[in-house]
């Protein structure tokens, strides 16, 4: 943590804003930091009085005469540009302003911002909110803070570190972890992020060394591609970051001319991103607490079978309904394990998976026994996981339970969860050696599966990075690319020029002659049936204005539709200027997918594939990535579809070239990246996938001039300082 050493653990704290009012922000960030023991200097300031809390009040900053790591400001909007500049004089590095009153709040907020901001960059400060909740640190007993967080009951230490937009929500996150006895590092709340954005700290927490998980909770990023990179290296170091996306049902406004970018929304990206970097969404209260107690032990299933073994077999059913369209699966125990259980699990019970215990097994009695088929099922082959249902077993047989299960489980790699519905003010012993022995124990079958699944996604997530890494290409690099002179002109690029761009870069086209206007063809090379289609920059969808032709098989009838396409062209679309006819040979058979790339002003170029044809904006069978990336991840793209089974072979048909198509979408995307900063969308529709491989019939290339900038959602904060009296 050396990059925010000073402001997460400062040695010298000064408070501007005090007051004998006990709700003001200042006063209960003093009040909270002598309560718990900060051991640091504090000042604070209020030209007002003389003495706070039995400390001397100083009328200023700049009447201090010691140095400062941080300050915190929790004056009215309209003061705190001049305590800001007064930081600035004093040389302070960190500042956190609580006060609200900024650009949430009209034009002469933004202004103020603005003015903050300014003084930061010239001086150096690194500023958190404004309009914020402040951040607490609750190993060095620092409550730069606000609110909640400063009140009973105190958060306790712990390993798990939250940064949040919202410190309202995000402080009710942290309650509810704490009360399922999650200890925390850091809980920081950023507010309208003029400077120092969650992103940026996380990145930061990655390199702390007692942090071992991070939560997040944001509604926006202005820098996408970064949240990218910061979650690829939490992969990389093993920290797992969980993030709730706030706003997930807003579509980002784009101007465009393709169907992919009308079948696109911004947490479309956020899920490619999660996909690409192995970044834990939650959506949930409860999943928090959930996965981050899963998470706790560091151990993770090296495979998607899991046993249940308990005294509850409906427990049993319920978690392998909600396992199994996450991937999880009961295994078949091997013949070793059924015989050691044999003699240990009483006859009316089951010694196949699901294990039946039977009511009352968890007891004194049969601790022994308890042992065996615990070990008995952690070293079967076939188990990459254990749950154990406890459900409404008493007080007195989960503490041996706990006793046990906990004892057991250290000697294993393998994830042990619990399931326990009883409750906890009658089961504080067994829930405490639980914790002890970092044994999740989550109140239903199905949150229990939902907790292994996430553990086994996550470590197989970082297999692949891992091996991404070692093995194969650099996703954020990809390889070289002569762009063509036709994409600096800023013009919309023609059928015929988008294709031969296309082609260039590895992604098969049709075989094609472009004609001028008004010149009949000659059919040397070209199998019948054709297509004949009206070529011009400014009519972007041909099909619209009659200048598209299709199943031609003869070349009378190609002549026909060049005159009719021309015609219907000058006719439909006067203003437009026709470059010519193309005539393509016609792809018959096959599957029809529709591809492209939304150069996204937040995450950059992003690819997406999906079913084509006439339904193709209706039912959205899509997926995406963040481009660039290789062949194995456009291949897990296309086997996410719910078309994939037929690129199989569906009622005897043939087996479809699906490594051609991942080649041509993972040139797609190197080429979007390498292209980021003259190409706005790519539209590739239809793109047809048969038995003799891929290829694109028709293609739209617009370049970025040509499409209006809009500004990346932003944040919008409500007004935090609100809070300081509940």
């Amino acid at each position: 943590m050396n990059k925010f050493k000073y402001l997460l653990e400062p040695r010298s704290i000064a408070v501007v804003g005090v007051s004998d009012e006990p709700g003001r922000p200042g006063s209960q960030a003093v009040r909270a930091l002598l309560k718990y023991g900060y051991a640091g200097r504090i000042f604070p300031v209020n030209p007002k009085y003389a003495e706070f809390e039995g400390m001397t009040c100083y009328p200023s900053v700049e009447a201090i005469n010691e140095p400062i790591d941080l300050v915190i400001i929790g004056v009215p909007a309209k003061g705190v540009v001049s305590v800001m500049e007064m930081c600035a004089a004093k040389s302070v590095s960190y500042v956190v302003v609580l006060s609200g009153g900024f650009r949430e709040s009209g034009p002469e907020g933004v202004e103020r911002e603005r003015q903050l901001l300014e003084i930061a960059r010239k001086s150096g400060i690194r500023l958190i909110g404004p309009n914020c909740l402040g951040f607490a640190s609750i190993h060095s007993n620092v409550y730069a803070a606000f609110g909640s967080i400063t009140r009973e009951p105190r958060l306790t230490p712990g390993s798990v570190s939250l940064v949040t937009q919202s410190g309202g929500f995000g402080y009710s996150i942290a309650l509810s972890c704490a009360e399922a006895g999650v200890g925390f590092r850091h809980v920081i709340a950023t507010g309208n992020e003029t400077d120092v954005d969650t992103v940026e700290f996380i990145d930061s927490l990655i390199d702390d060394e007692r942090t071992s998980c991070i939560v997040a909770y944001i509604e926006g990023t202005r820098d996408g591609r970064r949240l990218l990179e910061v979650g690829r290296r939490a992969l990389a170091a093993g920290k797992p970051i969980l993030l709730w996306k706030g706003g997930i049902t807003e579509q980002g406004a784009r101007a465009a001319e393709s169907h992919t970018a009308s079948m696109t929304g911004t947490y479309d990206f956020y899920k490619a991103m999660y996909k690409q970097t192995g970044i834990v969404e939650i959506s949930e209260l409860h999943e928090v607490v959930d996965y981050v107690k899963a998470l706790a032990p560091g151990k993770y299933p090296q495979s998607n079978g899991v046993a249940v073994m308990g005294v509850s077999g409906g427990s049993a059913i319920v978690f392998a309904d909600a396992g199994e369209p996450r991937g999880l699966s009961l295994c078949e125990l091997t013949e070793v394990t059924q015989q050691r259980l044999a003699p240990v699990v009483p006859n009316i019970g089951a010694i196949h998976n699901p294990i039946d215990l039977t009511a009352g097994y968890f007891s004194e009695q049969n601790k022994e026994k308890l042992e065996v088929a615990l070990r008995a099922v952690l070293e079967d082959e076939n188990v990459g996981s254990l749950c154990v249902n406890l459900a409404t077993t008493g007080a007195a047989g989960s503490a041996v339970a706990a006793e046990v299960i906990g004892r057991v489980s250290r000697d294993y790699p393998k994830p042990v969860v619990i399931f326990s519905s009883t409750p906890a003010a009658s089961n504080s012993e067994a829930l405490a050696v639980f914790a002890a022995d970092k044994v999740p124990v989550l109140p239903s079958p199905s949150r229990a599966a939902n907790a292994i699944a996430m553990l086994l996604k996550y470590r197989t997530t970082r297999e692949c990075h891992l091996d991404q890494s070692n093995n194969r290409l650099d996703e954020l690099g990809g390889r070289a690319y002569q762009l063509p002179s036709i994409l600096q002109a800023g013009n919309v690029l023609s059928e015929a020029e988008s294709k031969d761009v296309l082609a260039d870069v590895g992604v098969p086209i049709t075989k094609d002659i472009l004609l001028n206007i008004g010149e009949m063809p000659n059919f040397f090379g070209l199998t019948f049936p054709l297509v004949v289609k009206i070529v011009s920059r400014d009519i972007p969808h041909k099909s619209e204005i009659g200048g598209v032709k299709v199943g031609l098989r003869t070349a009378e009838a190609v002549e026909a539709a060049i005159k009719e396409v021309t015609s219907n062209a000058r006719r439909l679309a006067p203003k437009a200027t026709l470059d010519g006819v193309l005539v393509s040979e016609m792809v018959s058979g096959g599957y029809e997918l529709i591809a492209g790339v939304v150069n996204d002003e937040v995450f950059g170029p992003v690819v997406m594939v999906g079913a084509g044809g006439i339904y193709a904006e209706i039912l959205k069978d899509v997926t995406f990535r963040l481009a660039p990336f290789d062949v194995r991840t456009a291949t897990e793209m296309l086997d996410e579809l719910k078309c994939r089974p037929i690129f199989d072979g569906a009622r005897g048909g043939a087996v479809l070239d699906v490594n051609s198509a991942a080649r041509a979408l993972a040139s797609l995307s190197q080429f979007a990246w390498a292209s980021r900063d003259v190409v706005q969308e790519i539209d590739i529709n239809p793109m047809f996938l048969s038995a003799m491989g891929v290829i694109a019939a028709d293609a739209l290339v617009v370049p970025k001039s040509l499409v209006k900038a809009e500004q990346a959602p932003c944040p919008r904060p409500d007004s935090e300082a609100a809070l300081a009296e509940n």
